[in-house]
């Protein structure tokens, strides 16, 4: 009987493919889904207030509903679709039955210069769909900044 020396340590490899694979499906996800979350937002002027404070939005479902100036007018847009005001109460009473009995929210980020009348179309709107969680973004102003820094 022969006794068989070793060789050598063998390289063990690993295959690379399925790892690089994976990075790659998880940089196409996180590029997606930050581009849509973009698109809940319209280009809005928001209007100053002095007492806002940040919020913390994570625990709710929301529903970002802009509302545009146009000519004049204020425009309802949720995920870059226009709305009327009753398309906008099915659209939310939907969305809520989705929610499965999460706490609902409604985000509104109106234009400083939309008529006070649209807003309050949207706030009916949402009122029918009975959701009672509501924020109204706004640019949030130091009041050390409006006096002038006085």
């Amino acid at each position: 009987m022969k006794h068989r020396k070793p060789t050598g340590v063998g390289a063990v490899g690993a295959n690379m493919t399925p790892m690089i694979d994976m990075v790659f499906n998880l940089l196409i996800f996180f590029i997606l889904t930050s581009q849509f979350a973009q698109l809940e937002t319209e280009e809005v002027r928001l209007p100053l207030s002095t007492t806002a404070t940040n919020k913390d939005y994570t625990e709710f479902r929301n529903v970002v509903i802009n509302i545009v100036e146009r000519d004049g007018a204020g425009e309802i847009i949720v995920f870059r679709r226009p709305f009327t005001p009753p398309e906008l109460t099915e659209f939310l009473i939907e969305a809520k039955e989705k929610a499965e009995g999460h706490p609902m929210n409604v985000i509104l980020r109106a234009d400083a210069e939309v008529p006070y009348e649209d807003v309050a179309r949207v706030m009916l709107a949402t009122g029918k769909a009975q959701i009672q969680g509501w924020w109204i973004t706004t640019e949030i102003e130091k009041k050390d900044e409006l006096r002038g820094g006085m």
